[in-house]
């Protein structure tokens, strides 16, 4: 039920959601953010020892790069493409550790069920590489962006969750378009959680995905500034007003970094 779900947004994509005893992560992004990320975070791999499962959405930086560390302190199992797989069994993860996923897996993982929805990236603009080039060629910064580099996305698994009967929908990437959603069955959850980074217009693109979605509630994520130079943050004001407009009846809820919330937070209900 419910009530007996907690989440956490860890910054990125990265949730910690922990569901009658277990504890679920998907996309832990900790101790390799940026020095200079915003907001903050304190929390490391080391801090994830009581994960029972992990769940990657893709194979990028922001979404990998930390899971060996979470599975060497916890010992969990990684759910991924194989893309991902092939990534993580070089920085060291076990085979018997990884779970392969293709995407139409429906997984029942005992208190709660999983059914894995396979999606692209999003394709980065012209408009936002052009905002973002300049800063990667900075002097000393070409250094850190190679840290990001070895790592390819391979395909987005969007995670429909059934936690009890809450329902609850994860995206990494913001690959798909509207008109995809119900030929996908992505169509009614309780809660979306869209990602918003990776495009210009991402605000409004989300804001589209979430009227054809047509949730029960909307949680986005993903838009801080993780890694500079190359994330920003992304003011969610404008999101915030365009989910209002066209999906009037679903809710909106911001999460704060680290800081836990049930449904009934989200739904308004308290």
């Amino acid at each position: 039920m419910a009530e007996q779900t907690t989440f956490q947004w860890l910054g990125a994509a990265g949730f910690r959601i922990e569901h009658q005893g277990r504890v679920v992560l998907i996309d832990p992004y900790l101790d390799s953010r940026g020095e200079n990320s915003r907001p903050a975070q304190p929390l490391k791999a080391a801090d994830m020892s009581d994960a029972d499962v992990v769940f990657v959405s893709h194979g990028h930086f922001d979404h990998l790069a930390d899971v060996p560390a979470v599975v060497v302190a916890s010992g969990a199992d990684v759910y991924c493409s194989g893309v991902a797989a092939d990534t993580l069994e070089r920085k060291g993860v076990a085979r018997e550790r990884i779970k392969i996923l293709c995407g139409g897996e429906s997984l029942d993982l005992g208190s709660f069920s999983v059914r894995v929805i396979p999606t692209q990236h999003i394709v980065f603009d012209a408009r936002l590489i052009m905002r973002t080039a300049p800063r990667l060629l900075r002097p000393g910064n070409l250094e850190l962006v190679k840290q990001t580099t070895g790592m390819p996305s391979g395909p987005v698994l969007v995670y429909w969750f059934d936690f009890a009967g809450l329902t609850v929908v994860h995206m990494g990437s913001l690959g798909i378009v509207p008109e995809e959603a119900a030929q996908l069955g992505i169509v009614a959850p309780d809660i979306l959680m869209p990602p918003l980074q990776g495009h210009s217009r991402i605000c409004t693109r989300a804001a589209e995905l979430t009227r054809a979605v047509r949730p029960r509630a909307v949680v986005p994520q993903h838009q801080d500034d993780f890694f500079q130079p190359i994330s920003q943050s992304v003011e969610l004001l404008p999101f915030k007003a365009m989910v209002e407009k066209l999906a009037p009846g679903t809710a909106y809820y911001e999460p704060e970094i680290n800081h836990p919330f049930t449904a009934q937070d989200v739904f308004g209900e308290r």
